[in-house]
């Protein structure tokens, strides 16, 4: 499936000053296919993050790419970038084990807070596919306390911790 770089930012589109440059238009402009050109795509995208670090979308893609990849350790590295960036725009601890339900209000999470829920639910998954079950479990287990509504889905990879957690 290709798509522009730009698509990443549907939920919440760059503003005036991100788009600012030409260079940064440009590069907004750009396809990828990470499919068909696996390569370009992580080299467009790790481009995006060193003209837009500040957007936390294009670590996410890209965390995601590796994930699906295997590349379980550049995947982990980059969901650590997130969860502590998201922490400090939305002004809490970005050490997960340190928050509680009273933190911040969790809920209808908008954001930082909905990009940092939703990396944890990603740690969970590349913990999981990594072999990790221990850390997998834990912060997945976090995340449903801090998410009981399950705004970002984390039940599902919780679920899939917790079957083989008792297999094991």
């Amino acid at each position: 499936m290709t798509m522009l770089i730009r698509d990443l930012f549907s939920d919440a589109p760059l503003s005036a000053e991100d788009r600012a440059s030409l260079d940064i238009q440009r590069l907004l402009r750009e396809p990828i296919n990470i499919q068909q050109d696996w390569q370009r795509a992580e080299s467009l995208l790790k481009s995006a993050i060193r003209k837009l670090p500040q957007r936390l979308e294009i670590k996410i893609a890209l965390y995601k790419m590796y994930a699906y990849a295997n590349r379980f350790d550049a995947s982990r590295q980059l969901i650590y970038q997130v969860l502590e960036q998201a922490a400090e725009q939305a002004g809490f601890d970005p050490d997960w084990r340190q928050l509680t339900s009273a933190t911040i209000d969790w809920r209808s999470p908008q954001g930082a807070v909905r990009l940092y829920l939703y990396s944890l639910k990603a740690l969970g998954f590349v913990s999981l596919r990594a072999g990790n079950l221990h850390l997998a479990h834990e912060v997945l287990t976090t995340l449903l306390a801090l998410d009981p509504a399950d705004e970002v889905g984390g039940s599902v990879v919780y679920d899939m911790a917790q079957s083989l957690v008792e297999e094991a």
